[in-house]
């Protein structure tokens, strides 16, 4: 049977592979959604710089459990809540965005870097995500289950985009990128709530 040692190593080793990936892809993102204007891409870089800061918190939690337990676990409630808040407000910019993008029927612009990013995340992010899960599973971890779902969304976050750039390049959809990003903010709000709700201590 596999030790509680072992999964806390795969647990900071998954991780420092998402503080890499997610910092650098959402940077990336975040800046060419700038360029393009496109909402669910800057939806993904915001998600996936917040993943990136949420594993750092993670491996200052599980290298805390060693030494105090008990501070262990008020980390990861700091943790949830911390990253609850911030998607609940990364939800209501993407919503607000999307209103006005559809207020002023404006449509995104594609470029290669930015298809290349996506198409990657597309492939990258959803095994982490399930290895991040299953590791959480076994710690009892709800801020890496929080984490696993952040990369997760991040996933989703990318195929959106690509479908949504595609339609409207493609297919003169102009408003595809405004839904994608509303339905995205749905998603993000309701991973938010339920993660501050978990973050608050029983009893």
């Amino acid at each position: 049977m596999t030790s509680r040692a072992t999964h806390l190593g795969r647990a900071l080793w998954l991780s420092a592979l998402s503080i890499v990936w997610s910092g650098i892809a959402g940077s990336i993102a975040t800046y060419a959604a700038l360029a393009s204007g496109s909402l669910s891409l800057l939806g993904f870089g915001v998600d996936a710089v917040i993943d990136s800061l949420a594993s750092m918190v993670l491996i200052w939690r599980f290298r805390a459990e060693a030494r105090s337990p008990e501070r262990a676990a008020r980390v990861e409630h700091l943790a949830e809540r911390v990253v609850g808040m911030a998607l609940l407000a990364l939800a209501l910019y993407l919503a607000a965005g999307a209103v006005r993008s559809l207020a002023s029927q404006s449509h995104p612009e594609s470029s290669t870097l930015s298809l290349a990013l996506l198409l990657a995340s597309a492939i990258v992010l959803p095994p982490l995500a399930y290895a991040k899960y299953g590791v959480a599973a076994h710690l009892g971890s709800g801020a890496l289950r929080l984490d696993s779902i952040l990369t997760a969304v991040a996933a989703v976050l990318a195929v959106i985009s690509l479908a949504s750039l595609a339609s409207s390049e493609a297919l003169g959809l102009w408003w595809a990128d405004a839904l994608g990003a509303l339905v995205v903010a749905g998603i993000i709000a309701r991973e938010g709530m339920s993660s501050i709700g978990a973050s608050r201590p029983s009893g």
